[in-house]
């Protein structure tokens, strides 16, 4: 149990609700728009189903004064089409195993995010959840002091979604 609030965010996309449900579904749409702007994704294993993963690696380019990769996974714990996905998100190896976030190791090893999708005619509300699970305080007090960053984040990756969108 957090001691702490969850991190909340919502957009409105404006696009309809199947559209945006496969953007969050489809390997070959997620690997168009998903992560960070800034970085490019390299690559990707999609599952989108209970007990499934979505596993990527993203970098900086390998123009970048200093390269980098980062690997993530997303564990699918419940999928209702159309609706809602529950989701693990952490850092993770090449083999797609937790690991620590490689800038600040008291980062929580996972975080459980639930995204909802709710039709408003041509556009889709998106509502994403998540806080630490498995966590100590620490790791929930270090979470919570960067909900602006994560905004800031995920900010530019709804933006990454709607050009996306928009194509």
């Amino acid at each position: 149990m957090s001691l702490y609030e969850p991190f909340q965010i919502s957009h409105i996309a404006n696009a309809p609700l199947e559209k945006v449900w496969r953007a969050w579904t489809s390997e070959a749409d997620l690997l168009q728009w998903w992560g960070p702007a800034g970085l490019e994704m390299k690559a990707a294993r999609v599952d989108v189903s209970p007990g499934g993963k979505f596993h990527y690696v993203m970098s900086n380019g390998a123009d970048a004064a200093e390269p980098f990769e980062l690997w993530g996974a997303l564990e699918y714990v419940e999928v209702e089409p159309l609706q809602h996905i529950v989701f693990d998100n952490y850092f993770s190896d090449a083999e797609g195993g937790k690991t620590r976030h490689f800038m600040n190791p008291d980062w929580p090893l996972v975080v459980r995010s639930t995204l909802t999708l709710v039709s408003d005619g041509d556009k889709t509300m998106i509502h994403l959840q998540g806080a630490p699970i498995d966590s100590n305080e620490l790791e929930q007090k270090i979470y919570s002091d960067n909900f602006e960053s994560m905004r800031i984040g995920f900010s530019g990756t709804f933006a990454q979604l709607d050009e996306f969108l928009a194509k």
